[in-house]
């Protein structure tokens, strides 16, 4: 038998199992790149407004930092600077946690071993897996292509700027695969690769502020960025973006041939013969199945928060510059130091961020009650409500913890430039912890999501959030009234340290934060399980 004997079958069952994820994740990247397209002409409908825009964001190291420097000044131009950053992570993210639903996840549940009882190949699951993301990512390539060439775009740009945005796509599928191999935890795996996406995303920011394109090569997204859609339309980045997948996906076939089913390449660690008696409550379990989600997040964004911190000064500097980003600080609140409308903008920018760890600490709880662990625990005095309690605790408590660690990085590196360490520290941490409430809302859709419709759990909060910020891009491009904003929980918070603090909106937030929960478990309480 072929180590690839069932590819066919398997591909055929990831389709039908994602046919609603599948559309939904990469065709909101295809409508978003697409969408804004289509906006950037009605936005900056003339040259010398084009060419004055261009001046300004590549001196502004926000945007730098966020997106990158812009290349022509072209409809086409603007249209792939502006939406090349935020296509890139999402289509990353949507290959990387199709590969590890696909393979690690099959295993850690116990569904690959059934598979395998049946004529399946040894490579096949994987085979499968990167067979769809690729698929769908050249789908995703075609329907970019096709959508800009309709918008009267150059043909070869709207190729380029269609293979550029699949190209991060192929790269974190083929990390995601190789992850997978390493560890026994789909969890852990996705962590893995997701780490691996943040430091190179990093390392691209880091390249384009300091205006060092030698270091952006040593970034996939660097890679795809030197594209350079509408302004060049180069080809051969993609030679380095084909041999690191080719790398990738070869050493994660050798470490598939090396392993056991259900095992991974990196043991795991043997825990204690008894349960501590810390683990007498659920909250206990719950810290003990989320710490090491939050660590990474917690760890991550300090760290990204020192970053931040240590280009706050040099980014003061040139804000002055930046039209559209000083009227974003006024619609905040405006006031305050230059620094302040910087630290305002990143912690406005980075609470969207963290709302992905709330998102997912909390469907936490989902994916317990499929893996049948739920079920054990629930057998005993525990009753659903204190089960799913404890894990909701940990969600509100950890995103309180991964905002307090952006402002302490930001706090402690600009204040060691000011000489007032312990007085930024404060005033950041406090301008961090201000957006908790909007991050919550979010979770608190997602124990909607999970108490009354579980299947749709892992779409309805995502979809939550893309719709936020599809109506930060209306406002913003579209020129859409800046009232539909209300809408969105993260445009309700004040934008410290700029703008005056109020606690009523907080207060608001936090209301409908708890009532949502509390419906989302009178559901959970109501339904079967699994």
């Amino acid at each position: 038998m072929s180590t690839l004997t069932g590819t066919g079958g398997l591909i055929r069952l990831i389709l039908r199992r994602d046919r609603v994820r599948l559309p939904a994740w990469f065709g909101l990247v295809a409508m978003l790149v697409i969408g804004v397209a289509s906006s950037v002409a009605a936005a900056y409908p003339t040259e010398e407004a084009r060419q004055a825009f261009l001046h300004t964001t590549n001196g502004d190291p926000t945007q730098l930092m966020m997106i990158g420097p812009i290349y022509d000044s072209s409809a086409g131009g603007l249209a792939a600077w502006r939406v090349r950053g935020q296509a890139a992570l999402l289509i990353a993210l949507a290959s990387l946690l199709l590969v590890i639903r696909s393979t690690r996840a099959e295993e850690e549940a116990g569904r690959s071993e059934l598979l395998g009882s049946a004529v399946v190949g040894r490579h096949a699951a994987l085979t499968a897996a990167l067979t769809v993301a690729f698929a769908a990512n050249l789908v995703t390539a075609l329907v970019v292509t096709l959508g800009l060439m309709g918008q009267g775009l150059p043909p070869r740009g709207s190729l380029v700027m269609g293979l550029s945005v699949a190209a991060a796509g192929w790269v974190f599928a083929a990390v995601a695969g190789l992850a997978a191999q390493l560890t026994e935890g789909s969890r852990t795996a996705g962590g893995l690769a997701a780490t691996a996406m943040g430091i190179l995303y990093a390392v691209r920011a880091g390249a384009d502020v300091e205006k060092s394109s030698w270091v952006s090569w040593l970034s996939p997204f660097g890679w795809t960025q030197h594209m350079r859609p509408f302004a060049g339309d180069h080809y051969w980045p993609l030679l380095p973006v084909i041999g690191l997948i080719l790398l990738l996906v070869a050493g994660a076939y050798r470490m598939s041939a090396r392993r056991d089913l259900g095992a991974g390449i990196l043991p795991p660690r043997l825990g204690p013969a008894d349960a501590a008696p810390s683990l007498r409550t659920s909250l206990a379990l719950a810290w003990r199945l989320q710490r090491g989600t939050l660590l990474a997040w917690a760890v991550a964004f300090t760290a990204f928060g020192a970053g931040l911190g240590g280009a706050a000064r040099s980014a003061a500097e040139q804000l002055h510059a930046s039209e559209a980003l000083r009227e974003l600080i006024e619609r905040m609140g405006g006031g305050g130091r230059p620094a302040d409308g910087f630290f305002a903008f990143v912690i406005y920018l980075m609470s969207q961020v963290i709302t992905l760890y709330a998102i997912q600490a909390t469907l936490r709880l989902r994916a317990e009650e499929i893996s049948g662990r739920a079920d054990l625990i629930l057998t005993g005095p525990v009753g659903r409500l204190r089960w799913a309690g404890g894990h909701l605790a940990i969600v509100a408590a950890g995103s309180g913890i991964v905002l307090a660690g952006l402002g302490v990085g930001m706090g402690l590196v600009h204040g060691l430039s000011t000489g007032d360490p312990g007085g930024e520290i404060a005033r950041l941490v406090g301008a961090s912890l201000t957006r908790l409430p909007s991050v919550l809302v979010l979770a608190a859709v997602s124990t909607l999501a999970y108490g009354l419709l579980p299947r749709l759990a892992a779409i309805i909060p995502y979809a939550a959030l893309g719709l936020c910020l599809v109506l930060e891009f209306a406002v913003e491009l579209l020129g859409a009234d800046p009232v539909i904003l209300q809408v969105s929980p993260f445009a309700q918070t004040p934008g410290l340290p700029v703008a005056a603090f109020t606690v009523t909106p907080l207060v608001l937030l936090a209301v409908v934060a708890t009532g949502l929960t509390a419906v989302g478990l009178a559901g959970l309480r109501r339904r079967d399980l699994g």
